[in-house]
């Protein structure tokens, strides 16, 4: 009698477990992500897994967390799994200064990092703890450069302005709530004299909030038909940057950018002589991302 039960049981754990197996090979469950609540200090990502049929698993996330460059920059929020249901919806939370922190960091080891996601699943009984990580090196600062012709200055067509022919962006650290960049102007003289420059300066700010500065470290002469390299130590407001991100996300990730790029010259011209401070570039950008969509558009093609 006994042994029948056992026999019976076995037949059902086994009858269960290929059901299981089928289950999972046969799942094709389809995933999304969605904005969720968003405050200076956290994000929220929502996610939502469709299954084709029930599991009928108990199942339990017990950790999951993000890290980068060592800082712990997201953690699991919310789980919600019925064994009996086709829909398993949880929530990621992104800490908005960790990942400010981890992204300078990311800066000053010469853009080179990891990515590490540790994960502890729990099934029936069982529970196993998975890392993975993946090496980052993508070359952020490597990618910014600003360019701007050169203009008439004062209505007077014997002066142009310098050309900005690139910029070459470096990070050099951390001075209290602000982030340290030097910023290499490389300029050209287009005038037949040279051009002293006494200050060079910029300003940049995202939905109305100042997140950066900048000015010259030091003057300089570009020779008639000559180029230079100007060096402007820019800081950036890290204390502004989870508001303009708030700001963003919740006006549909799109933001204002408004940046103003200046110089002070001495002229000693025909018609006029003195310093004269000139815009040499003014942007106003509407910036307009789609991250949300990027990542729904891979994962439907996985």
């Amino acid at each position: 009698m006994i042994g029948r039960v056992i026999g019976i049981a076995f037949i059902i754990l086994v009858i269960w477990g290929g059901y299981v197996a089928y289950a999972l090979n046969s799942a094709s469950p389809k995933v999304s992500v969605a904005w969720g609540a968003v405050s200076e200090k956290t994000t929220e990502i929502k996610v939502n897994v469709t299954l084709k049929r029930p599991l009928l698993v108990p199942l339990s996330i017990e950790e999951l967390k993000f890290l980068f460059m060592g800082e712990e920059i997201g953690k699991l929020g919310e789980f919600g799994y019925s064994p009996f249901g086709t829909e398993v919806r949880a929530s990621l939370e992104i800490d908005n200064e960790k990942i400010i922190d981890a992204i300078l960091k990311y800066f000053e080891n010469g853009e080179r990092g990891n990515l590490t996601i540790v994960a502890r699943p729990k099934v029936l009984f069982f529970s196993k703890r998975i890392e993975v990580s993946r090496e980052i090196d993508e070359k952020i600062l490597e990618k910014i450069h600003l360019k701007a012709p050169s203009q008439s200055v004062a209505g007077l067509s014997i002066l142009k302005t310098p050309e900005l022919k690139d910029t070459v962006v470096r990070y050099e650290g951390r001075e209290g709530n602000k982030a340290v960049f030097v910023t290499e102007l490389v300029l050209y003289n287009p005038n037949p004299y040279p051009i002293p420059i006494l200050k060079t300066g910029y300003k940049v700010w995202v939905n109305g909030l100042k997140i950066g500065e900048g000015e010259s470290v030091r003057t300089t002469v570009i020779p008639a038909g000559g180029t230079v390299k100007l060096p402007v130590k820019t800081y950036v407001l890290v204390s502004n940057i989870p508001k303009a991100w708030e700001m963003h996300v919740r006006n549909n990730e799109t933001s204002t950018v408004r940046a103003e790029v200046f110089m002070r010259i001495q002229i000693s011209v025909p018609g006029f002589s003195g310093t004269k401070d000139v815009t040499l570039k003014t942007i106003n950008q509407t910036v307009k991302t789609d991250i949300m969509g990027e990542i729904n558009r891979a994962l439907s093609e996985v």
